[in-house]
Order: C-alpha cells, then structure tokens, then sequence
C-alpha cells in the first residue's frame, strides 16, 4: 500500500486550515498576547503571522514603539483661577511589562493608566501657583508633573516628556495680568529714575566735599608757608611790570613810562 498521500489529499489541507482557522499579522515594533478561552497565554507573540482559531481566540496587540499623544488639562490655580494647559506625552511600553498591563489595565494603558495620573498630577502641582505665577512656571510645573506621573506609574509605562505647548487664561484673567504687568514696568522704571537722582545726587555731594577740602587744604597750606604765598602770587602775575609806583615820601608818584 502507497503510505504518502496523494495530491489531492495534500491540497485538500490547505482550504481546511483557511476554514478552521485563521493568522494575525504582528507589525514590526509590536507584541502580541494570545487569549484562548478567556485565559491568557503567558508567552508573548513576536513580529510575523501568527495563527489562532476564530471564536476561541483573541489576538492583543500592543505597541513597543515610543509613542505621541496630545492631551489637555483644566486644573484650577491657588486663586482658584481655571488655567488650560494643553500638552504632549512621550510615553512607550516596556516589553517585560507587557502581561502585567493586561492583566491589570485590560484595554488601552495609556487611557487606564497614564492619562488619569497626568491629569491629576496637573490638578496637584498648578494648585500651588497663582494663575500670573503659572504662566512664568510653565517648564517648572511640566518637571514637577512628569516626576510625579513617573513615580505612580512605577515603571510599567516609560513616560519619557510632557512639554507643555499651550496656556490660556481666562480673557478676564489676562487683561488683569497685563495691567499689572503694565504696573511693574511703572514701577521698575520709577525706581530707576529714583536711583539715578540719588546716585547723581551722591557724586555731586561728593565732588563738592572733595572740592571744599580741596580749599581747605590749600588754605591751610598757605597760612603756615609764606614762601608759597610768594609762589602763588606769581602764578597769578600776567607778566607786565606796573606802569608807576609810589616813592617814599608822602603823595609822591612816579611815572615809569
């Protein structure tokens, strides 16, 4: 008897196998989780076709790659002030926690796990600022928020940023934060002027209290030197001897020229 099958036979498998079952395709930088019967099969699927059953299992497939999404928060500020912050989150999925986020976040991670702890981070770290101080914290309050979402989620999603890209105030908000912006310029320039005047008040005092010891010195020298009155009085000499000059006796007057 001829034991190998024949040809009709050996084609025959290939429509019965499309019937019965089926092939996912896992892209490249994806895992994939076989669940047969409710019950989840603990070894990863890798990248390639893998085949399953339809109806009796199911094929999760989950990105390894890192990922981009835009969110937004509304946390209200110290002045219970209502502050929009839209941002982006850098996040990707470590492999070796992958069935750790199946079992307990069934369904999207990021959506279960990392956006409910974005959001209340928002709420926490905002809560410290007033809304004028918020809009000048914007790098400050991302670190605070992406050190707090790293710490709860306790490693099983990498959140790697937050850069927040948008901040909006109430229209109400930012026409009073502008005034006072306004004001402090005022303010600054003030003051300025007011430090100039009394720096230029300074100098002036001080050049003239060097001035007057100047004189005083001069004075004193002269007093207690009467060579260097002599030498002083030549200094001031232009030159010209004197035209007359009065003799000895009484009214007596010469004329020299």
């Amino acid at each position: 008897m001829n034991s190998k099958p024949n040809v009709l036979t050996r084609l025959a498998i290939v429509p019965t196998i499309m019937i019965l079952g089926g092939c996912a395709i896992i892209e490249p930088g994806e895992v994939g989780i076989k669940v047969t019967m409710g019950k989840m099969n603990r070894e990863l699927l890798s990248q390639g076709m893998q085949g399953f059953i339809p109806g009796v299992d199911a094929i999760v497939r989950y990105s390894i790659k890192q990922e981009t999404v835009q969110g937004k928060a509304i946390p209200l500020t110290s002045d219970q002030q209502p502050i929009t912050m839209e941002y982006k989150v850098l996040y990707s999925i470590p492999e070796g926690q992958v069935l750790t986020l199946y079992e307990k976040y069934a369904g999207d991670p990021y959506t279960k796990l990392v956006e409910p702890q974005i959001q209340e981070a928002f709420r926490q770290v905002v809560s410290q600022y007033k809304a004028d101080q918020a809009t000048k914290s914007v790098n400050i309050i991302k670190n605070q928020c992406l050190s707090m979402v790293k710490d709860n989620v306790k490693g099983l999603v990498n959140v790697v940023d937050i850069p927040i890209t948008h901040v909006d105030l109430p229209e109400v908000l930012q026409t009073a934060i502008a005034q006072k912006q306004v004001m402090e310029q005022q303010a600054l320039q003030k003051q300025y002027e007011l430090d100039k005047a009394k720096k230029e008040a300074e100098i002036t005092i001080t050049t003239a209290q060097a001035q007057a010891k100047s004189i005083q010195l001069q004075s004193d020298a002269l007093s207690k030197s009467p060579a260097l009155i002599e030498y002083e009085k030549v200094k001031k000499w232009d030159g010209k001897l004197p035209d007359t000059f009065m003799g000895s006796g009484a009214n007596t007057l010469f004329q020299l020229k």
